[in-house]
């Protein structure tokens, strides 16, 4: 029971499966009872007043005699009054002295109470009968011409008729109640589908809204779901608002240090001491910091906003054009493989496949090989030269938060870690390991848009 519980709190469909299952058999099983006891009630009020009608018949049936007798000059058609303890029974009384009786009471006698009053309205009571049965019974009071004392006229029925009645009855009634309940349960599930679509739609289109880069979720919403949305709308042009600002402010003061840092640059290679020598050597580590968090802040916003997919060996083929001529006189043999799709902005994948590439090119001897997959919801990028490769102690180094950029090999330093700056921003990484072909392999993993991802934008549309 404990372990249902969260998922029945987490889950909205299940909560409203659960209410709908309470309240149908709530109101299933009161409506049940009080049709049941409906039931009994009219059948009692039917039978009453069928003993009503008979004790009429038995009134115009009896007649006193030449010396005053009470007799029954007709018998009363129901034939179970006929029939020794059928249940259906009665009796003419004078006080509380049996007169008359059906034959059905054979030996026995009724005993009602005596009435507080003679008036003729009908008068019911709660008596036993013979074996023991329990009976309803109706009475009347008449006075016959001639006669100065009323007589009691009594008419009783088993209640066990009526209850067997009542059982009937509530085994059909509850037969049909449980059909109707468990075609009501059917029908359940697909209400709540079809409730609960809309917020199915919302997720779809936000999913959409990722992959797209676009910032509101469009089209028309219900009226329940259509706050959410504006809410969410809201937020995420806030969001995007925000983010740009960010990027711009970066932006801003990256441009706005570049011109100190030349001057102090331009200074310090004017002199040849020790002073200008730091100088210029702290002037260049600031301004490669100031273009790494450039490239962070330009990478920022595509990486939280998805753009279209990019189809990467396409990319890749066309940096491997570039690169070829800028490294022509060295004949380098650039080899393509596989291929995938990266779900993100195309300028981010420009700029890190150019650093890797780049960097490739500059320390390979013959070749560069780039082998492109998609597997599993993500794009795997490995790139191997056959050049003199790099230390793994200096591994971590080239591609870490805090490095010493300035102490970092040309080639394999700010590119590398503006790359791995990139990648972890779009939920990727970047790993540095040996080549088979001897030098360095670089192996870079990020996200690209699964078949599910495509057919849930497409479903959102």
């Amino acid at each position: 029971m404990k372990l249902l519980r969260p998922r029945l709190v987490r889950s909205l469909a299940l909560r409203l499966i659960a209410s709908a299952l309470l309240w149908l058999a709530l109101v299933l099983g009161i409506a049940g009872l009080g049709l049941g006891a409906v039931f009994e009630r009219q059948t009692e009020a039917a039978q009453i007043k069928r003993l009503g009608d008979d004790l009429s018949s038995l009134a115009a049936a009896l007649e006193p005699d030449n010396s005053g007798h009470i007799q029954l000059i007709r018998r009363l058609a129901d034939p179970r009054y006929e029939k020794p303890y059928s249940g259906h029974y009665w009796q003419v009384m004078q006080g509380s002295d049996a007169l008359l009786r059906s034959r059905s009471l054979w030996d026995q006698a009724l005993s009602p109470p005596l009435p507080e009053t003679k008036a003729e309205t009908l008068r019911r009571h709660a008596i036993s009968g013979p074996e023991g049965q329990r009976l309803i019974a109706v009475e009347r009071s008449i006075l016959l011409p001639g006669n100065d004392t009323p007589l009691r006229l009594i008419a009783a029925l088993d209640y066990s008729e009526i209850a067997t009645a009542r059982q009937d009855f509530d085994r059909l009634l509850w037969l049909s109640l449980a059909l109707l309940g468990a075609g009501l349960l059917l029908v359940v599930p697909v209400q709540i589908v079809i409730g609960l679509r809309p917020l199915r739609q919302l997720r779809l289109a936000l999913a959409q809204l990722r992959d797209s880069g676009g910032h509101s979720l469009a089209g028309p919403w219900p009226s329940e779901v259509a706050p959410l949305a504006e809410e969410l709308n809201t937020v995420l042009a806030r969001h995007a608002a925000m983010l740009e600002r960010s990027r711009r402010q970066a932006a801003d003061m990256a441009h706005a240090l570049k011109t100190p840092l030349a001057a102090l640059l331009n200074a310090a290679n004017g002199r040849d001491d020790t002073f200008a020598r730091e100088t210029a050597r702290q002037a260049e580590t600031m301004r490669r910091l100031v273009e790494r968090h450039l490239a962070r802040a330009r990478a920022a916003g595509a990486a939280q906003l998805r753009g279209a997919t990019i189809t990467a060996e396409t990319v890749a083929a066309e940096l491997i054009k570039t690169l070829s001529r800028l490294h022509q006189d060295r004949a380098l043999d650039w080899r393509l493989e596989g291929g995938g799709r990266f779900a993100g902005d195309r300028a981010d994948l420009v700029e890190m496949l150019g650093n890797l590439l780049d960097n490739a090119g500059a320390w390979a001897r013959h070749q560069v090989r780039i082998r492109l997959a998609e597997r599993n919801g993500r794009l795997y990028i490995d790139i191997d030269d056959d050049g003199p490769g790099m230390p793994a102690a200096r591994r971590n180094e080239a591609i870490g938060r805090f490095a010493r950029l300035d102490e970092t090999t040309g080639g394999s330093g700010l590119g590398l870690a503006i790359t791995a700056d990139i990648a972890t921003l779009y939920g990727g990484n970047l790993d540095l390991v040996t080549s088979d072909l001897g030098g360095l392999g670089v192996r870079l993993q990020l996200p690209a848009l699964t078949e599910q991802g495509g057919r849930m934008a497409a479903a959102a549309l």
